[in-house]
C-alpha cells in the first residue's frame, strides 16, 4: 500500500499519488514531488528543521502505514542503498544485499537512510514504493530503480539460506567471518566440503599474491610465499644490482666481487622466474581451500567458547574479515627494504 496516502506535497500542496517521482527530505521526512524539489531549491519546512522536528503524516497516511513499518529515516536497519526496512536480525538488505552497518556511497551527509538524489537540491532521496514506473536518481530507461529485485547470486550469500549449515557452521556465522565478497567465498565453501575438490581460481590471489595472503589473514602462508618469493627473485635483484654498479662506475663488478659467474647466473635468474610463475599459479588456484580451512576451523573454535556471548558476532568479525592495514604495512615495509638495499649497495661499490 502506498505510504503516503493522503499526504499532500508541502510546495505545490498537491495531493502525492503512487505514480509520482517523491524525494525525501533527510532532515525533516517531508515527501516531495521531484520537479517541486528541483523548483524550490530544498526543503520549505524550515521551521520543522529550527525546531528539530519531524515531518508528520496526516491521519489517512498514519493509518496506512500502520500495515507496514512506519517511515523513519534514522532508522538502524533502513537500508542505505534502496531505503529497504529490514528485520532486526539482518547483515545485508533482503533486497539489494547492501551490508545494513555501512552507508551507501551515494547517501547525503547526515542522511544514512537514502541514496542521494544525483544532485538535487537538499541533498533529497528517493522514496520507496513510488509506483510502477519511477526510477531512483542516476537511472535511465530501462535501468532498475533503487528499489531492485532480489537476486540470490548478487546478494551476500550467494543463494545460499542464512540458517543453512556447512560442515556444522551456519551461513550466517560464515558471511560475518569472510566480511567482504561472501557472495563468492560462500558457495566455494559449500563445493568445498561437499566435494574432494581442491582447485578453485582466484585472479586477485594471481596478481597480489603475498598482498593477498595479508589482505584475507593467512599470516603463516604470507610469510612462507614472501620468503620463496625473495628466494626466487635473488638471482634478478643481483643483475639489477650490478647494472645499477656499472652505471656509477664502468670498472666496478658485484658480480666479479661475489666471484659470480654473468652468465651463469642469468641462467638461473630465468630458471627461478619460471618457479616464480609457477608458484603464482599454485597459490591461485588453492588459496580458496586454504582460506576455507583456515574460516571453518577459527569459526567453530569462536562458536565452541563463545556462540552465547552477547559480543559473539564482534568477534567474528575481528577474527576474520579483510585487513587492509596489512597489506598497506607490507607493502610500506617492502618499499622501504628495497631502497635501504638499493642505498647500501650503491654506498659500498662507490667507496
Amino acid at each position: 500500500m502506498f505510504k503516503y496516502q493522503g499526504a499532500h506535497c508541502p510546495y505545490c500542496k498537491k495531493e502525492l499519488t503512487p505514480n509520482d517521482e517523491i524525494l525525501i527530505c533527510p532532515e525533516c521526512g517531508a515527501p516531495y514531488h521531484r520537479e517541486c524539489v528541483k523548483e524550490s531549491g530544498g526543503c520549505v519546512l524550515t521551521d520543522l528543521h529550527e525546531k528539530g522536528e519531524m515531518w508528520q503524516p496526516p491521519a489517512a497516511a498514519s493509518h496506512a502505514s500502520s500495515e507496514a513499518p512506519p517511515f523513519d529515516g534514522m532508522a538502524p536497519l533502513r537500508c542505505g542503498r534502496c531505503g529497504t526496512v529490514n528485520p532486526p536480525d539482518r547483515l545485508f538488505c533482503e533486497v539489494c544485499g547492501h551490508e545494513l552497518n555501512k552507508k551507501f556511497e551515494g547517501d547525503a551527509p547526515g542522511s544514512p537512510s537514502f541514496g542521494a538524489g544525483g544532485g538535487t537540491p537538499g541533498g533529497f532521496g528517493p522514496a520507496q514504493n513510488q509506483g510502477p514506473n519511477a526510477q531512483g536518481p542516476g537511472f535511465g530507461p530501462g535501468v532498475p530503480p533503487y528499489q531492485m529485485p532480489y537476486n540470490p547470486y548478487t546478494t551476500p550469500f550467494g543463494g545460499l539460506a542464512p540458517d543453512e549449515e556447512i560442515d556444522g557452521v551456519s551461513v550466517h556465522d560464515l558471511a560475518i567471518y569472510v566480511g567482504d565478497n561472501t557472495h563468492y567465498f560462500l558457495p566455494k565453501f559449500k563445493e568445498f566440503k561437499n566435494s574432494r575438490r581442491i582447485v578453485s581460481w582466484n585472479w586477485p590471489a594471481f596478481f597480489l599474491d603475498f598482498y593477498y595472503l595479508m589482505y584475507r589473514k593467512l599470516w603463516g602462508w604470507a610469510i612462507m610465499m614472501l620468503v620463496l618469493s625473495l628466494l626466487l627473485s635473488a638471482p634478478s635483484l643481483l643483475i639489477t644490482a650490478e647494472s645499477a654498479v656499472l652505471m656509477v662506475n664502468e670498472n666496478a663488478s658485484l658480480l666479479a666481487e661475489l666471484n659470480i659467474n654473468p652468465e651463469k647466473l642469468i641462467l638461473l635468474s630465468n630458471f627461478f622466474s619460471f618457479l616464480s610463475m609457477g608458484l603464482k599459479l599454485l597459490l591461485a588456484t588453492t588459496v580458496n581451500r586454504l582460506y576455507a580451512n583456515k574460516a571453518f576451523k577459527e569459526v567453530k573454535n569462536l562458536k565452541a567458547q563463545y556462540e552465547n556471548a552477547p559480543d559473539y558476532s564482534m568477534r567474528l568479525r575481528a577474527k576474520g574479515g579483510p585487513s587492509r592495514m596489512a597489506v598497506v604495512v607490507a607493502a610500506a615495509v617492502t618499499m622501504a627494504v628495497s631502497m635501504i638495499v638499493s642505498v647500501l649497495t650503491m654506498t659500498l661499490m662507490t667507496m
